[in-house]
């Protein structure tokens, strides 16, 4: 056997690395077209599946409802059926005939995958995933065989199947509390559709994205409390998004008791997140009861020029208050006290603020255009000084 110097045996042992560490080629061009040099896999869903064979296959693409690339509805709903497809081509098929079906709900002892969840709150569009990500959005292991907590919003799921691992699948598992209220929107050329079917709730993604310029995956991202306001071609839909709500399958949100939902030949549907019709509105101002329940108005929602009432606005409870007061025949505004005259800050009808301080050994009065300072004993105020108008 022919000897080699240590040098030598050394640049070959380092030649040898870089071989071994250089990452190869991920894709390669096959004629006109660029394709991957290994399978990756790719998932699909359907909320329904006809002629499901044993083997996991469909004949007809027909066979397949709701067929897509998303694993939930636009009402958050998870569809019941997941495909699987190995293939080297870039783009996923838009065929169902190509994948191989199972149940989501079974026990596949050829598929294995990883869960993952997040407390965020953020839209899909601003999650990324566990293997990319984001500012403010942590991911935690969920353990096998334990359940995703209470506590999360989006869940992350990556599957693994004879050996190729997918890329992250999100979906949410809950809506915030606070939603966004006020949004109306226009569609032409067809009726209005049930409020608890999946076309008003598709419809109204275009109408949150039409009017926050943010995209939407699911109604489950607007939050408890978001309205909608959608005129079609007959008339407007009304939808009120709620935690647990109580549907009709018939009727477009009319039938708002049991009773009357069984009486009129349809499902009534309880303890589900969903839409309601509110039971009162005002058209012109597009207020719908119940939902200014955020911490903020959105621009442009409110278009009238004023609001108008007769009796009061209180923002707080008991003396802890700020009001707006269109009742009282002395005082407009006022905060610090339920009742006007006791407040220490009011103003009147005809303009005069009066601004009070006290403390136990006296008080100042601010009141139109006179300063007045009080000394307090055995709870008597006695004026001391008088500053401004004398008279």
């Amino acid at each position: 056997m022919a000897k080699i110097s240590e040098t030598e045996l050394q640049r070959r042992l380092k030649e040898l690395r870089a071989k071994v560490n250089a990452p190869g080629p991920t894709a390669t061009k096959v004629g006109s077209t660029w394709e991957y040099t290994e399978p990756v896999l790719y998932l699909a869903y359907a909320s329904a599946l006809s002629g499901l064979s044993s083997a996991g296959t469909i004949v007809n693409q027909s066979d397949a409802t709701d067929f897509g690339m998303t694993p939930f509805n636009a009402t958050g709903a998870l569809h019941q059926y997941r495909g699987y497809l190995f293939s080297k081509s870039m783009y996923a098929s838009g065929d169902a005939t190509d994948y191989i079906w199972e149940d989501v709900t079974a026990v596949s002892s050829s598929v294995t995958y990883v869960r993952k969840y997040s407390e965020s709150s953020k839209l899909l569009s601003y999650m990324g995933d566990p293997d990319n990500a984001v500012a403010g959005v942590t991911w935690i292991t969920v353990a096998t065989g334990s359940a995703v907590p209470s506590s999360a919003f989006w869940v992350a799921e990556q599957y693994t199947f004879n050996g190729v691992t997918s890329s992250w699948v999100l979906f949410p598992v809950k809506s915030k509390e606070v939603g966004t209220p006020l949004a109306s929107f226009a569609i032409t050329g067809r009726n209005k559709p049930t409020l608890a079917s999946t076309t008003w709730a598709a419809d109204t993604l275009l109408a949150m994205s039409a009017h926050t310029n943010e995209n939407y995956s699911s109604v489950k991202e607007f939050g408890y409390g978001t309205a909608v306001v959608i005129e079609y071609d007959d008339e407007k839909q009304y939808g009120l998004y709620i935690k647990n709500a109580q549907a009709c399958s018939v009727g477009s949100g009319t039938h708002l008791t049991e009773s009357a939902c069984t009486t009129a030949g349809g499902t009534w549907t309880e303890g589900n997140d969903g839409w309601i019709a509110p039971t009162s509105f005002v058209d012109g101002a597009l207020l719908v009861d119940g939902t200014i329940n955020a911490d903020k108005i959105m621009a442009n929602t409110i278009t009238g020029g004023k609001i108008s009432a007769a009796t009061t606005i209180t923002a707080g409870i008991g003396n802890n208050v700020g009001v707006l007061d269109g009742a009282n025949a002395t005082y407009r505004i006022y905060a610090g006290h339920a009742t006007p005259a006791s407040a220490p800050f009011r103003v009147k009808q005809d303009g005069t603020v009066i601004i009070e301080k006290s403390t136990s050994t006296g008080k100042m009065v601010i009141e139109g255009d006179v300063i007045k300072v009080y000394t307090t004993a055995g709870g008597v105020d006695t004026l001391r000084v008088k500053l401004g108008n004398l008279a």
